[in-house]
């Protein structure tokens, strides 16, 4: 028994000894070979060189320790630093010389990110293969634990460090990443991140990937100050059906937190998501440019939630052009139209309708709701409070002073290129305006169509529009046009009419400058906004007459002819007719085929007087007795005419003169479409015209002139857009050119 027992002590002891060598382990060079086939076999695409390796015994998994000693390796020809490779091999195995590999350690030092990105292990990730990793390290532990069934676990445990992304497109980069990063066969998981999306600070708490479930989750703050440079095209997706072109000058803070669950078909694509997101802004502003205007919308404070399913919600309040405003928006799903109600002040004039006349000024209280589905379709219900406002209808002659009561309501349509304004209903404490629709073409801002109109304001504006198909019918008992007429230099408002109708129009008063007609009558063709043929005729309230017809000629050109037994009316406008007394008045107009006209004005029987323009030239001329007249009852003229070209709203004069009993005139010139005016002309007494055409046989007479005969006539100049400047030049001699521009005109 005592040589058993020593025996057995003694492989005790020899198994003892063995097990703290192997603990401590031995360094040797005889298994690299084999060492570097087994690892080169589970890490494809690797290179591996050591010097010799330590190996010991691993009691806690029952395993041998292989410990690679100055380890030099490569991956897909990437150098990899590396801290320490470990290599653990089954005892069991080891004894039966087939060394079953159970796990492979390998702690990683500081790497580029590029090339961790590069190695098979990490390369298979699919979403990863458009990221562009430019700058930034990486490090970590990676586990791969051998399993039965030849299976692998792999697991990397690490952080990155001032990482620099280049996600695709036009995107700005992704920088100064840091956090901590685990992956493992079925996931990869970033945590604790944060860093910088272009000027935005980035954070997320968790953000993992499955690779089984192709599913993103996770959670993203995003949160920063905006600045006037951002270019929202390279950001916002490209579906977003706003014209972000139109945005500008953006500024102020902006925070999203973004709440993740997205997942992708086999390529990566976005299979469906349901994802939430909450947006917030405060102090935003930005620049909107307007067709008609560019307009600053600024100290937006917001919020915005919205989900997967296309739900949103959203409150708010901003100021647009320092007026304040208050905004709520609202969508159930996708498939529902936006909800948007909106209130607040606003100037229409200054934010919309800058470039043309708007009726409406100073400012306006307003409501609105409205359903959007797009840009290109809505509908909004508006309400305008007006007290403050000032209204002006030149058309009607009709102003609402600042404070007095009133209201506009209305219903407006989009859809595509054509927009229709429903139900028009502007009331004050006694004015009202109905209308029922008007249809606009948006591209060229033509009105195409319109409804029943009913219109009351003060006692010379009544009268109603009734519309079956494309017969127009206009009755009422009076309209005032006095103040239209007068009214020549109205802003254009680009408004064109494109509509097609037949018009029947009775009124019974028609005021007018100083004056009225009764029981006026009108047929009339419209196409395309165009008035093709006209017949319409009236009395004066002293039963003189005045009509004007709309035709083709002999050449088949539109001719427009007007017949007026009183002038002043419609003439009193023009700043050089303000002093036209009586007077008859014929004009007619033919339109050509290359978008001109040339248009004949006859006023015969007429006198002028108070005439600033006139004064002055009589004055500086010394025609004493002609400047009698004009200050008195006037001089009186029997004739005058006038014939002019227009071509792109530039008039031309053609011919023109004038002859009385004491003075006659011809004149010369243009008027630019900018309203600037530059006109040449002469006059002289009657006496010396007529001694001119009888007694061309003895010029010399006239052109010598008689003791104390005076100054026989002048020539002037007349420039300037408001304030005409006057040049006048006295003629005591009649020069042959004076002479002949009388004769041309007078000896007919």
């Amino acid at each position: 028994m005592k040589i058993v027992f020593k025996i057995t002590s003694l492989v005790f002891f020899i198994f003892f000894i063995t097990i703290i060598i192997l603990s401590y382990g031995i360094t040797t060079s005889k298994f690299n070979n084999k060492i570097i086939y087994k690892i080169q076999k589970k890490i494809p695409n690797s290179k591996v060189n050591f010097k010799n390796a330590s190996i010991s015994l691993d009691l806690f998994s029952f395993s041998i320790k292989t410990e690679i000693n100055d380890p030099k390796i490569e991956v897909d020809n990437q150098d990899i630093s590396i801290k320490s490779f470990m290599i653990f091999t089954d005892i069991k195995s080891s004894f039966q010389k087939k060394y079953l590999l159970k796990k492979v350690k390998i702690i990683f030092d500081k790497n580029k990110i590029s090339k961790l990105k590069d190695i098979s292990l990490i390369k298979n990730i699919q979403a990863l293969k458009e990221i562009k990793f430019i700058e930034g390290n990486g490090g970590g532990e990676l586990i791969i634990d051998q399993f039965q069934n030849n299976k692998t676990n792999t697991v990397f445990n690490g952080e990155i460090s001032n990482v620099v992304i280049d996600i695709g497109g036009d995107l700005p980069l992704i920088k100064k990443i840091n956090g901590k990063i685990n992956y493992s066969e079925d996931k990869i998981l970033l945590s604790d991140v944060i860093g910088n999306f272009g000027d935005f600070d980035l954070m997320s708490r968790e953000l993992i990937y499955f690779f089984n479930k192709k599913l993103l989750s996770g959670a993203i703050n995003l949160k920063g100050q905006l600045q006037p440079n951002l270019d929202l095209e390279k950001i916002l997706p490209k579906k977003i059906s706003v014209n972000l072109k139109k945005l500008s000058n953006i500024s102020g803070n902006f925070a999203l937190d973004a709440n993740l669950k997205i997942y992708f078909t086999e390529n990566y694509n976005i299979k469906k998501n349901e994802s939430t997101f909450n947006v917030s802004s405060e102090n935003l502003k930005f620049k909107l440019k307007n067709k008609n205007n560019n307009y600053i919308i600024e100290n937006i404070n917001s919020f915005i939630n919205f989900n997967h399913h296309g739900k949103i919600s959203s409150k708010g309040d901003f100021e647009i052009n320092n007026n304040k405003n208050k905004f709520e928006i609202t969508r159930q799903n996708s498939k529902n139209p936006f909800k948007i109600k909106t209130s607040g002040t606003l100037n229409i004039q200054k934010t919309f309708f800058n470039k043309f006349d708007f009726p409406v000024k100073n400012e306006v209280n307003y409501s609105s709701e409205t359903l959007l589905k797009n840009l290109q379709q809505f509908n909004t219900k508006l309400q305008f409070k007006l007290d403050s406002s000032e209204i002006d209808f030149s058309i009607f002659n009709f102003i609402k002073k600042k404070g007095e009561p009133s209201k506009l309501e209305l219903n407006v349509f989009k859809n595509k290129n054509i927009i229709k304004f429903d139900n028009i209903n502007f009331t004050t404490n006694k004015e009202k305006i109905n209308i029922q629709y008007l249809f606009f073409n948006t591209k060229q801002f033509a009105l195409q169509d319109m409804g029943n109109v009913n219109v009351k304001i003060g006692d010379k504006n009544k009268f109603k529009i009734f519309k079956k198909r494309n017969n127009f019918k206009i009755t009422g008992s009076a309209i005032d046009l006095s103040k239209y007429l007068i009214i020549k230099k109205r802003k254009s408002s680009n408004l064109k009419f494109e509509f097609n109708g037949n018009f029947q129009i009775k009124f019974k008063k028609i005021y007018l400058p100083g004056e009225y007609l009764i029981d006026y009558k009108n047929s009339a063709q419209v196409k395309q906004g165009t008035i093709i043929k006209l017949n319409s005729f009236a009395n004066f309230k002293d039963l003189t007459s005045f009509s004007h017809k709309v035709l083709n000629n002999e050449a088949g050109n539109k001719l427009m002819i007007i017949n007026s037994d009183k002038a002043k009316p419609f003439l009193s406008g023009y700043q050089f007719l303000k002093g036209l007394e009586k007077g008859t008045l014929n004009v007619k107009r033919e339109y050509l085929t290359n978008n001109s006209s040339i248009t004949e004005v006859k006023i015969e029987n007429f006198y002028l007087k108070e005439m600033p323009v006139l004064t002055k030239i009589l004055s500086i001329a010394s025609l004493s007795g002609a400047l009698d007249i004009l200050e008195g009852k006037g001089i009186f003229f029997k004739e005058a005419y006038l014939k002019y070209q227009l071509v792109n709203n530039e008039l031309k004069i053609l011919e023109c003169y004038g002859t009385g009993p004491s003075l006659g005139f011809v004149l010369e010139g243009r008027i630019r479409k900018d309203n600037f005016t530059s006109l040449n002309g002469s006059l002289a007494p009657a006496n010396t015209i007529n001694n001119i055409v009888r007694e061309i046989p003895v010029v010399g007479k006239i052109l010598t002139g008689k003791k104390g005969d005076g100054i026989f006539g002048a020539s002037f100049k007349i420039k300037g857009k408001n304030n005409f400047k006057v040049e006048v030049n006295p003629i005591k001699t009649l020069t042959p050119r004076f002479i002949q521009r009388f004769l041309k005109i007078f000896k007919k």
